[in-house]
């Protein structure tokens, strides 16, 4: 069985800025499925920029080996950032992952995969003394990438299976040995991995207003769940929802996902919220 990294992604019509790292061949597929986007991609080699076929495209090429060259982008430059492998293929994962985590936009997500160090036939051969990786790659179990996805600051990691074994026999036979085979761990070679900036919640509510409108609702939602000058903070909530046109559901779930004491301050804005 086997799944493609672009199969994570929805085909749209919008205009949105994507990244692709080392990826060329994906390209032609991606500009089908995004026909109106802003492409970039990183390489560096200069004759697949280009190529015919590859510049017939529209894409923003940049000459660079992204494992230790600065990436030339402003930060919060991309919707999607797809770069399979990075995380086994970077010199220093956690520098490439933050790199790539500030020129996403808050709503943004990375899309990769790496190869699974606990696939039965690469516990097999280190079983036997032999490691058949070559030595600038780093291998990694999902607990690993969990935690250099966290120390990111990614918010949302999703996996998915790329390259499975059709036989799940071989991962039965390590779980009987006493090995973890949770979600068929055991007999997947790659893991490919959805990794957003901030969670669905977070993005939905990031996708309407400004961040200064955003920023302004926080500020008062705090100041009347912790009593700071409360009346008052009401008030002005009030005001910049009838200016701003804030409608009932976002001011709700924006409440639910910024506030500690949420019943405390809901029961404070219980008139503004049957207001707007």
């Amino acid at each position: 069985m086997r799944t493609e990294i672009l199969e994570l992604l929805a085909p749209s019509a919008e205009q949105l800025r994507i990244l692709v790292v080392d990826g060329s061949e994906q390209l032609a597929r991606l500009r089908e499925m995004y026909p109106n986007a802003e492409m970039h991609a990183v390489t560096p080699y200069e004759e697949i920029a280009e190529n015919e076929m590859v510049a017939a495209l529209g894409v923003y090429w940049h000459i660079l080996d992204w494992r230790c060259d600065t990436l030339p982008f402003a930060e919060e430059t991309f919707d999607r950032i797809i770069s399979a492998f990075a995380i086994e293929c970077a010199y220093e994962p956690y520098d490439a992952l933050m790199a790539l985590n500030r020129a996403l936009k808050e709503t943004g997500t990375l899309y990769t995969c790496y190869t699974n160090i606990r696939y039965h036939r690469v516990l097999a051969a280190l079983r036997d003394g032999e490691f058949r990786v070559r030595g600038d790659r780093h291998l990694y179990a999902k607990p690993e990438i969990v935690r250099l996805l966290n120390d990111t600051l990614y918010k949302e990691i999703h996996f998915f299976a790329g390259e499975r074994d059709d036989d799940p026999s071989a991962g039965e036979a390590w779980a009987e040995e006493g090995f973890a085979n949770l979600s068929d761990d055991l007999i997947t070679r790659t893991w490919l991995v959805a990794a957003s900036r901030s969670t669905a919640a977070a993005a939905n509510l990031k996708l309407f207003f400004s961040p200064e409108t955003r920023r302004t609702i926080a500020r008062l939602l705090h100041r009347i769940e912790y009593d700071a000058a409360a009346e008052r903070a009401v008030m002005e909530l009030h005001e910049l929802c009838v200016r701003e046109g804030i409608f009932y559901d976002y001011l709700s779930d924006f409440i639910a996902e910024v506030c500690v004491h949420e019943e405390k301050v809901r029961a404070a804005l219980d008139d503004v919220l049957d207001k707007i």
